[in-house]
Parts: C-alpha cells; sequence; structure tokens
C-alpha cells in the first residue's frame, strides 16, 4: 500500500481543524454564558415598589392608616416575596439592597402600628389587634417572615373593620397625629445618624455593603412615612379648616416623599460630583435633615405652637433650589 494514499487529505485537515475549534469556542461560549447569567438573575430579581398607594384605594378604608399598611404588606408577600425565606441558592439572597428595604420598612410599620395601639387604645388598654400585628411584623431571627406577614395584615384588617363599626378609634386628633409625626421625625434623626457616620468613607467601590444597606433603610423609612402622612391627612377636618397647617403638611410629605424616590442606578459614596460617581450618601443626609425640621416644625404646629416664620421661609427657598 502507498503510504502517500493513506495520507489525510488537505480538505479534511482543515475540516478537523475548524470541528476542534468550534467545540473549543462552544465551550467556552456556554461557560461565559453561565457565569453572567446567575448576575443577570439577580439584577432582574432586584424589585423594589416604591411608588406612592394612590389616594383613591387610601380612601377605601375606613382607618386609612390600615389600609396603607395593608397594601404596602401585600406587595413585598404578593411582589418580589420575602427575601429571607427564599433558598440560600436564589438570586434575590445575594442582594443587599432588596433584604435592607423589606426589613426596614417593616419595622418601620411595626414601631406605626405599635404607636398607634397605644393612642387609640380604651381604658389604657393597647388595641389588641394592632399591638399583636405589631409584634408580627418584627422579623426574628430563624423563623419564616412570610407567614408572620400574612398575619399581621389580617390583624390590622381586624382592626380596620373594627373602625368601619365604631368599635375602635384612630389617629384622628392633632395631638394624635403629633404622636405620629414625631414618630417620623424619630426616623429622620436615625436614618441621617447612620447615614452620616458614612458619608466619604466607603469600605467598597463605588460604595460598600454597610453603605448601600444605611441608604436603603433610610428609603423605606421614608416610604413608610410618606403614605402614612396621606392616610393620616384623609378626611381630616382639622387640616381642610387650617390653611397653614394643610400648607405645612403638604411640605413634610414632599420632603419625605423625595427621600423615598432617591433612586440611582448604583448607589455612590465617592467624592465626585455631577453625574459621574456622586456621593449620594451625602445627598440622602441633606434631605433627611430637611425633612426632619420640617417634621418638627409641623409637630409643633399640631400642638398649638407656630414654627419659626424664617426658618419655614428658609426651607420654601431651599425646596425650590435643592435638586
Amino acid at each position: 500500500m502507498n503510504l502517500d494514499e493513506a495520507r489525510p487529505s488537505p480538505v479534511m485537515v482543515t475540516a478537523s481543524r475548524i470541528w476542534r475549534a468550534g467545540k473549543t469556542m462552544l465551550k467556552a461560549g456556554l461557560i461565559v454564558a453561565l457565569l453572567a447569567t446567575y448576575p443577570a438573575m439577580m439584577w432582574s430579581a432586584h424589585s423594589i415598589d416604591d411608588t406612592p398607594v394612590e389616594a383613591d384605594e387610601i380612601a377605601l378604608w375606613p382607618a386609612p392608616e390600615a389600609g396603607v399598611a395593608i397594601s404596602l404588606i401585600a406587595r413585598e408577600v404578593e411582589g418580589p416575596g420575602w427575601t429571607g425565606d427564599m433558598a440560600a441558592w436564589r438570586p434575590a439572597t445575594r442582594l443587599t439592597a432588596q433584604p435592607a428595604w423589606q426589613e426596614s420598612l417593616v419595622v418601620a410599620l411595626a414601631d406605626f402600628v405599635q404607636l398607634s395601639a397605644t393612642v387609640v387604645a380604651d381604658d389604657g388598654e393597647t388595641d389588641s389587634d394592632l399591638a399583636a400585628a405589631s409584634r408580627l411584623l418584627r422579623p426574628l431571627e430563624d423563623e419564616a417572615m412570610t407567614s408572620r406577614l400574612i398575619a399581621a395584615a389580617e390583624a390590622i384588617a381586624r382592626y380596620n373593620g373594627r373602625v368601619d363599626h365604631g368599635l375602635a378609634g384612630r389617629l384622628d386628633t392633632n395631638p394624635e397625629l403629633a404622636q405620629a409625626i414625631g414618630l417620623f421625625g424619630n426616623w429622620a434623626e436615625e436614618s441621617e445618624r447612620e447615614i452620616g457616620t458614612l458619608v466619604g468613607m466607603p469600605d467598597g467601590w463605588p460604595a460598600g455593603q454597610s453603605d448601600v444597606t444605611a441608604f436603603y433603610r433610610a428609603r423605606a423609612r421614608a416610604h413608610v412615612a410618606t403614605n402614612m402622612l396621606s392616610a393620616l391627612a384623609a378626611n381630616n377636618p382639622d387640616l381642610e379648616m387650617s390653611a397653614s397647617l394643610r400648607a405645612q403638611w403638604r411640605e413634610v410629605e414632599l420632603l419625605w416623599q423625595r427621600i423615598a424616590e432617591q433612586s440611582p442606578l448604583m448607589v455612590s459614596n465617592q467624592n465626585g460630583d455631577g453625574l459621574l460617581l456622586p456621593n449620594h450618601l451625602a445627598s440622602m443626609a441633606w434631605r433627611l435633615e430637611q425633612a426632619g425640621e420640617a417634621t418638627s416644625r409641623l409637630a409643633e404646629l399640631l400642638h398649638g405652637a407656630q414654627p419659626d416664620t424664617a426658618l419655614a421661609e428658609a426651607d420654601l427657598v431651599i425646596m425650590t433650589t435643592s435638586p
């Protein structure tokens, strides 16, 4: 046999090389796709609903603040789901912003519901349904949260039903409203203090995990405050009769709403300015300071004290010139 005849043809050699190169490229492409899929799934799992509860929806509830609480709970349960209850392999469990948002949102609701349970109490006893809801809304380590949230919503709904039948009261007098406004002021101080210790000192680029957590905690508290301000104002005759009180209430509501809706594509704690790596934590701290001061003046106004005129005028100027 002639050995020259056994030699593979150049066409077959070329085809074999193309086949091997194609297999290598296919394997590399699959590896790259697999590596990119999980981060893409994490990105798509990030779901934060910061839209205000519609005024028409609030008006349907005998106790509007109860309706807001139930709506905010339902958004987390029926929407993305509670991150802490998911299996460890799920992309959402690797997120930082969403768990911080969810936990701070329900804790803020727990604080508000606990205050309401005390304020609307009869004969010095706390409202049993609201007290139970407040306990259920506080996350416990190693305990599923979804079932607790559903039970809390049911307890708040029972309270709403009793209000509808005239068997329970709601926050509607100025002194009672002042207590709720004072709670929002405490949230502003707490968030500002937490963020103030982090501004300009990131432990990552463009921001560390603690920076993102503090940022979204502040946003979640502001989201609850914004919606509760709308609920407390519903069907309140004192706000309708007093132009000054109504104007101050609206100012506070707008300031809190700005905080709740501050949603950058990527949180930055760098010292840049403009569109390139701005310091979102610094701007958030500034907004919190403005909201806290305006909230304090609203509480004073509800108690019957007149806020400082110069400060009020200064705030209006700041609101029209702020970013």
